[in-house]
């Protein structure tokens, strides 16, 4: 089964198929807490999550206790947004004449979002190799060097916008065949199945507002 984490990367059609034809799929689940784990692990403001720490320090919480908070909380909410979104793909791809049941979409969401479970490649470096430093070095009042933004300048910032487009792109591909492949159409259907359900919100509301 661990196999498939890789395989699902170049050859998601049959690997998908593989996962689907199997009784029982364990994996599912871990590979959501790991989808959200690499989220917040991307996210690469560390001032926002420096300031909550030191908040709750002044109010006697240990920060462990908020980390374990914020963990739970993302874990709650990916879970959500997992089974609506997963929910909306199998009914939008079975108006697109797919067969896939509920249960097929929700593998094939899940499988299909592996691409960021390997971003934590590059994303757990960061976190500690791209902190923001406190170590400001001044020469009088109008000039300082900051290593931290050195650190975390230009270069780095490329590096890892670059790095966050290839698993965009990547996700976008893998899921669009995991999706094709559970309701058993292509996986151009399948990318169209899959943006539907993104913007289907927008769409609602802009209905919504019509309606009125």
């Amino acid at each position: 089964m661990l196999a498939n984490v890789a395989t699902i990367m170049i050859r998601p059609r049959a690997t998908m198929r593989r996962i689907l034809d199997a009784p029982r799929d364990r994996l599912w689940l871990p590979i959501l807490l790991l989808v959200a784990l690499s989220a917040l692990a991307g996210d690469s403001d560390r001032h926002e999550f420096d300031s909550l720490l030191a908040a709750a320090r002044a109010h006697g919480i240990p920060p462990a206790v908020v980390i374990l908070g914020i963990l739970v909380a993302v874990t709650i909410v990916t879970l959500i947004l997992f089974y609506v979104f997963a929910y909306a793909a199998w009914a939008i791809g079975r108006l697109m004449e797919g067969t896939g049941t509920p249960t097929d979409l929700r593998r094939a969401v899940a499988w299909g979002l592996v691409p960021a479970i390997w971003a934590l490649l590059y994303r757990v470096p960061a976190v500690f190799l791209l902190p923001r430093s406190d170590a400001t070095v001044r020469f009088g009042e109008q000039v300082r060097v900051d290593p931290g933004r050195l650190g975390s300048g230009c270069a780095a910032a490329l590096i890892f916008g670059a790095l966050e487009l290839v698993i965009l792109v990547w996700c976008a591909v893998v899921i669009s065949n995991t999706v094709g492949e559970a309701h058993r159409f292509s996986s151009w259907r399948g990318l169209a199945t899959v943006v539907l359900t993104s913007i289907a919100p927008l769409i609602i509301m802009i209905a919504a507002v019509l309606a009125m």
